[in-house]
């Protein structure tokens, strides 16, 4: 296996290790930040160049790609709590041995298939909007199955009770959906949800229906919003 590979690999699960084996909650995190932030930086200029290279699936790195980009939302975040970060860490340390490092050690490296993406590629999709996309859609099946854990029906019928106001079929949408989960999680819970703007509702019409490729910036809020309202949703879950 190309020892780079592996010694990135090392790096990533010793910043887990020593997250893990720390004790409290809340602590003086600069310095896990700051190796957080220099493995996303590898990962990004050496890494992902490298396994891109040895035709690892386009797939397989873009789903990587989403969680070393969450990892640097976390890591360039003021909140002081490492939990959300240590999270983060294990999914991709685990990702990483189950995807790159086993198979690599197995001398096996992902079928040459051409992907959705590369397919797509004539169309001008870049990453920021696939990123974009996976944050979008992570929002909408978050909500529906955090609904579905705290018995909250989002059905037409349902939503349009809660919202008191009668719902054209053909404008039934998320944004309806999660308008009723945020009134009914206030009502149970006295948990107030993030609000979707009206710029927001526009951009998330924009990357799912209209193929826009959102500004480095545009994305990394679509990504922080995401990590903002799952914590909130895992909070939820945690007091039922």
């Amino acid at each position: 296996m190309n020892k780079e590979i592996e010694d990135f690999y090392g790096c990533l699960k010793d910043l887990y290790s020593d997250i893990v084996r720390t004790r409290t909650k809340t602590i003086s995190t600069q310095e896990f930040k700051d190796r957080a932030i220099g493995i996303y930086e590898t990962w990004k200029i050496k890494v992902k160049p490298l396994l891109a290279n040895l035709k690892i699936d386009y797939n397989v790195l873009n789903g990587l790609d989403g969680l070393f980009e969450v990892t640097y939302s976390e890591a360039t975040s003021r909140v002081g709590d490492v939990s959300h970060l240590k999270d983060t860490l294990g999914e991709l340390h685990e990702t990483f041995l189950n995807k790159i490092i086993n198979p690599l050690k197995n001398g096996q490296t992902a079928e040459p298939t051409a992907s959705v993406m590369e397919s797509a590629s004539f169309l001008g999709l870049d990453t920021n909007w696939s990123v974009a996309v996976c944050a979008l859609q992570l929002q909408e099946v978050a909500v529906t199955l955090v609904a579905e854990k705290l018995n909250i029906d989002l059905g037409k019928t349902n939503v349009e009770q809660i919202l008191n106001a009668k719902i054209d079929s053909k404008d039934f949408s998320f944004n309806h959906k999660y308008e009723a989960f945020r009134t009914e999680v206030k009502h149970r819970f006295d948990v107030d949800m993030p609000f979707l703007t009206t710029q927001f509702r526009r951009m998330r019409v924009k990357v799912l229906h209209e193929g826009y490729n959102p500004e480095p910036e545009e994305k990394d809020s679509l990504v922080s919003f995401t990590i903002g309202l799952l914590r909130k949703l895992q909070d939820i879950c945690n007091k039922t």
